[in-house]
C-alpha cells in the first residue's frame, strides 16, 4: 500500500500537532472511484453508487472535516467519508467485503471462514448494514458448521463462530456449537497446546460461563447411564454386556474423557461389533436404537440447560 501522511492536532495542553498515516489500499484504490472511505488507517478510493445502493449506513455517512474545521477533506479531489469509530468496523472486514461486492472473492462454497466472518461482521445492521449480502453471509456460516447432534464435531474457529451465532442471531448452529467447546474445551489447555500454533479467541465470560453449566450439566445427565450395566432382552444377551460393558465401553469413556462427551461415547458404544462380542441380532437392533435415542435425548435436553 501506498501511504497519504495527514496532519491532525492533539489535544495536549500545549497543542502541539502530530501526524499519522492513512494508507491508500492496494487493491481497492481505483482509478475511476467516485468515492475515498476511511476504515481505520485505511483508505479506500471506490464506487459511490455501488456503495450507497446496498448500504443506507454508508449513504448517510457526512464527509469528513479536516483538521482546520474549515472544511471538508479531500484526497484526490474527492471528498473522505470516515466509517464511525463506533461503529467498530475493522478495515480487514470492510476489504473481505469489498471484495464480495466486487466479485474478486466472492463469498462461495470455497470461502474461508475468516472471510464469511468478516463480511458477517461488516455488513451486520449495526456496522454498515448490507441486507443482502448479510444473508449470505449467515447461510454461508451455517453451512460450516453442524445444525444437529454430530459426534465427534470439533471446529478450530468454535469460539469465534460462537461468538459470532450468539451476537447475530443464528440459531441453527449454536447447540453445535456449545457442545463443542463445553466437551472440548481442556483440549486446548497450555500445557497440551502446540506452542507454534496460533491461539484462539477467547470467549466473553458470559458464553464461558454458559459452556461450563452445559458441561456440568451433561455429566450429571450421562454419568448415570454410563455407569449402569445395559441390559438387553435376553438373560444370555445380558450376561454378555455386563461382561464386555467395563472394558468396552467405561474403561475407553475413562481414559478419553468420554464421560464428558456423551454423543461421542454413545456412538462409540453404538460402533462396537456386538453380533461379535455375543450379542443376537434382535438385541443389537434394539440397543443400537436405544442408544441412538440417548443420543437425542441428550441433543434435546440441551434446549433446558442452554436457557
Amino acid at each position: 500500500m501506498s501511504a497519504l501522511t495527514v496532519t491532525v492536532s492533539t489535544t495536549n495542553a500545549d497543542s502541539q500537532t502530530t501526524q499519522f498515516t492513512l494508507r491508500r489500499h492496494a487493491r481497492y484504490w481505483l482509478d475511476d472511484g467516485s468515492l475515498i472511505v476511511r476504515a481505520q488507517d485505511d483508505i479506500y478510493k471506490v464506487h459511490r453508487t455501488l456503495l450507497h445502493r446496498h448500504s443506507k449506513v454508508l449513504a448517510s455517512l457526512s464527509p469528513a472535516e479536516d483538521d482546520s474545521g474549515e472544511g471538508r477533506r479531500t484526497v484526490d479531489g474527492l471528498v473522505v467519508v470516515h466509517i464511525p469509530d463506533e461503529l467498530e468496523v475493522r478495515s480487514e472486514d470492510f476489504e473481505a467485503l469489498l471484495e464480495h461486492l466486487y466479485h474478486d472473492a466472492p463469498l462461495d462454497g470455497s470461502a474461508s471462514f475468516s472471510k464469511i466472518a468478516s463480511v458477517l461482521r461488516a455488513s451486520s445492521k449495526e456496522q454498515l448494514d448490507f441486507p443482502a449480502i448479510h444473508s449470505i453471509a449467515r447461510t454461508r456460516l451455517e453451512e460450516m458448521f453442524p445444525t444437529g447432534p454430530k459426534p465427534a464435531f470439533v471446529s478450530e474457529h468454535a469460539e469465534e463462530a460462537l461468538t459470532l451465532a450468539v451476537k447475530h442471531d443464528i440459531p441453527s448452529i449454536r447447540k453445535a456449537l456449545y457442545y463443542s467447546i463445553a466437551t472440548h474445551s481442556h483440549d486446548c489447555d497450555d500445557e497440551t497446546a502446540d506452542a507454534s500454533s496460533p491461539r484462539r479467541p477467547v470467549l466473553s465470560p458470559v458464553l464461558s460461563a454458559r459452556c461450563d453449566a452445559l458441561l456440568e450439566q451433561l455429566v450429571a445427565h450421562f454419568t448415570p447411564i454410563l455407569f449402569t450395566v445395559a441390559t438387553a432382552g435376553h438373560m444370555a444377551c445380558t450376561d454378555v454386556l455386563a461382561e464386555k460393558w467395563m472394558p468396552l465401553v467405561i474403561q475407553p469413556a475413562l481414559d478419553d474423557n468420554g464421560l464428558c462427551r456423551p454423543l461421542e461415547t454413545l456412538e462409540r458404544i453404538i460402533g462396537i461389533d456386538w453380533a461379535a462380542e455375543g450379542l443376537c441380532a434382535d438385541c443389537v437392533r434394539d440397543k443400537t436404537e436405544e442408544w441412538r435415542n440417548e443420543q437425542r435425548d441428550v441433543w434435546e435436553r440441551m434446549d433446558g440447560w442452554l436457557s
